[in-house]
């Protein structure tokens, strides 16, 4: 009020379309501000929420690492493999040897889970299990016998889950499948400048180097159509238990998951982007949960799960992705995706059931090859979907993943199956010629980035270059087995092994100078850091250059990248894997007078063998100052495990003495 008591003049709203609203807009303006208010404390509401819950969840974790130093019973062997079955297996190890090793070679290894103390299976081709036929029972390596341990092998190379947290926790706590439950998850939809951005980010990267969605274009299209809706709505209209704003729980769902995907690639915080994340897929999960999925599952339906799987990945809970891939292949069956449409199907529908499927068969070959576990997937009834306007010499990034994923599959079905060490390396030779052709049928800025015109470009070119190396190795990697040292076509292989663990790493470098994202996918973090540390144990920097360089490289960015980040908010197995590979590049050659570096950077073409460290060569080069390690990575371990404990402890540490 003025001081004669008149009113103050009315401010006029800045306004691009109304110089002077009517009094109507000003009821509207102060309705949406309320509005925005009380979504803004529920939003804060919800990520206290999700805090609270990491917090409990981790004094959890301590109390059962705490209780579990003083077991009940005498525990049973942890040093990742448990007592034997005698066996043939491909590929086997050098006799003689013993009933352990021997089960390894055929059942793979039994670890366990950090949090629960659970047991965890991972096959015996994979990593942690080569890394362990390695360190066991060969004069030639004589002193990693004494760095064997016996500590779970996932949480190094990113196959543990770094989180416990149920992702899918109810965040409201009301009735299921009642109104109020949609207007929350229509309240927890973010503003339209939000909900653009992370569509642009998802499309940009996540989508573009692994496309889970079929039509992105139909998604971005509807994605307008739904922003114009909600501003026509009336505040707190058009939510019902069936639609908000005119879409499906099933499309909203797939929203949600595509906001959490693309909220991974934007440029958020490191914490608050992943909270948000969080927060986007319990909401994906309740949509689900309203359509009855299990049930009634739809092509949107799969397309989420999809989504949500790889962001769980990211989030360093590939563990959980993998048991979700599970149910995701089961629902697609209830689908028919497995299985080639009838001749009447619309060509649309054919092509947008084709690319759910190779999606699906695309993150089950990234999953399945990592942990070594049967694929999901028992068939691939379908051929790969060629465009149309593609040809041998012009193949897209798209179909080259297709047909690499495949193989990929193909691999882990194979090592499943008895054969012997020259049907194995025969098999391997074959596999090998399909991946020197999936290069060659690709478009010329796939094989040379000295060809590509655009960012689009040079992303798709990184990433199928780290993808086709890492399954090269994975394809080659039993070529280092002792017992086919030998054989004429193993002494070649070995060294394509060497030399495609040393191009995925190249891969990643290239990957991350383009895109931030890539220190934040699951799959391109998981295959350089393993392929990094495995050039590190097998002594690979004191042959060859370009393999030393590129892990200095590859250690400078890592460091780069967590130096201005809080050390509570950093991940462990990136930190003290940046760690373990500083210390391996620091130690001395132990065999400095007998092998010579390289100076092509060509590596060596003999069979590679670890480095004989010492105990007292890894306590002296580990500097226990360091704030990564609370003591020395050798106190505990035992004589008679393996090398892949060594790299759990550095990893993870030593347990502190009570």
């Amino acid at each position: 009020m003025n001081g004669d008591g008149s009113k103050p003049p009315q401010q006029t709203p800045a306004c691009p379309t109304f110089v002077d609203p009517p009094p109507r807009a000003d009821i509207d303006e102060i309705l949406r501000r309320k509005r925005k208010a009380r979504e803004y404390k529920d939003w804060e509401r919800i990520c206290d929420k999700l805090q609270t819950a990491e917090k409990s969840l981790a004094e959890l974790k301590n109390s059962i690492s705490s209780v579990s130093e003083v077991p009940p019973n005498p525990p049973p062997p942890t040093n990742g493999y448990s007592p034997a079955t005698a066996g043939n297996t491909p590929l086997a190890a050098p006799a003689p040897i013993d009933s352990e090793q021997s089960h390894v070679r055929v059942q793979g290894i039994h670890t366990h889970n950090e949090f629960t103390g659970q047991t965890i299976h991972i096959g015996p081709s994979s990593v942690p299990a080569l890394v362990m036929a390695l360190g066991r029972g060969d004069s030639q390596w004589p002193g990693l016998a004494d760095l064997l341990g016996k500590k779970s092998m996932l949480p190094i190379f990113g196959l543990d889950n770094e989180s416990a947290t149920y992702p899918f926790v109810d965040l409201w706590g009301l009735p299921h499948g009642s109104i109020a439950r949609a207007h929350e998850l229509a309240n927890a939809l973010p503003t339209d400048a939000e909900c653009l951005n992370f569509f642009r980010c998802y499309k940009e990267t996540a989508h573009a180097v692994y496309p889970a969605v079929a039509d992105i274009e139909a998604m971005e299209s509807d994605l307008l159509l739904f922003l114009i809706n909600r501003a026509s709505s009336q505040a707190g209209g058009g939510v019902t238990e069936e639609h908000i704003h005119g879409k499906n729980f099933h499309w909203i769902g797939l929203l949600f998951a595509i906001l959490a995907s693309g909220c991974q690639c934007s440029t958020l915080g490191r914490k608050e982007r992943e909270l948000t994340s969080q927060v986007y897929i319990c909401c994906s999960f309740e949509c689900l949960r309203f359509t009855n999925f299990l049930s009634h599952a739809t092509l949107e339906t799969i397309q989420t799960l999809l989504i949500i799987g790889n962001v769980l990945s990211n989030n360093m809970n590939a563990g959980v992705a993998w048991s979700l891939m599970g149910l995701t292949v089961r629902l697609s069956q209830t689908l028919g995706l497995h299985r080639v449409c009838p001749p009447s199907t619309p060509l649309h529908i054919k092509i947008t059931r084709s690319k759910v499927w190779w999606a699906l068969l695309w993150q089950d070959s990234l999953l399945s090859i990592s942990y070594d576990r049967a694929s999901s997937t028992t068939t691939i009834d379908h051929t790969v979907p060629f465009s149309p306007h593609t040809a041998p010499g012009t193949r897209t990034y798209v179909e080259s993943m297709y047909r690499l994923c495949k193989v990929g599959l193909d691999i882990v079905r194979e090592r499943q199956r008895p054969q012997n060490s020259h049907d194995a390396l025969m098999r391997i030779s074959e596999h090998r010629s399909e991946l020197q052709e999936i290069m060659a049928d690709a478009a010329d800025y796939l094989k040379d980035s000295r060809r590509c015109r655009s960012m689009r470009d040079q992303l798709e070119h990184w990433a199928l270059y780290l993808h086709i190396s890492y399954i090269t190795s994975e394809l080659c990697r039993p070529a280092i087995s002792p017992s086919t040292a030998d054989l004429d076509l193993s002494k070649t292989l070995r060294k394509t092994c060497i030399d495609s663990l040393t191009n995925t790493v190249e891969a990643f470098l290239g990957l991350q100078n383009m895109t931030p994202f890539a220190n934040r996918s699951w799959s391109s973090m998981h295959r350089s850091i393993s392929s990094a540390l495995l050039l590190g144990i097998l002594g690979e920097h004191f042959r060859n250059e370009r393999a030393r360089s590129l892990l200095q490289n590859l250690v400078q960015v890592l460091t780069d990248i967590t130096a201005n980040v809080d050390p509570a908010e950093l991940s462990s197995p990136v930190t003290r894997s940046v760690a373990a590979l500083q210390r391996l590049l620091s130690i001395p050659n132990p065999r400095a007078g007998v092998l010579k570096a390289t100076s092509d950077g060509s590596g060596s073409q003999t069979s590679p063998t670890l480095a004989n460290f010492t105990a007292d060569e890894l306590n002296a080069a580990f500097n226990l100052d360091d704030p990564a390690f609370n003591q020395s990575p050798l106190v505990g371990l035992e004589l008679d495990s393996s090398p892949y404990a060594l790299m759990e402890s550095i990893v993870w540490g030593g347990k502190k003495s009570p």
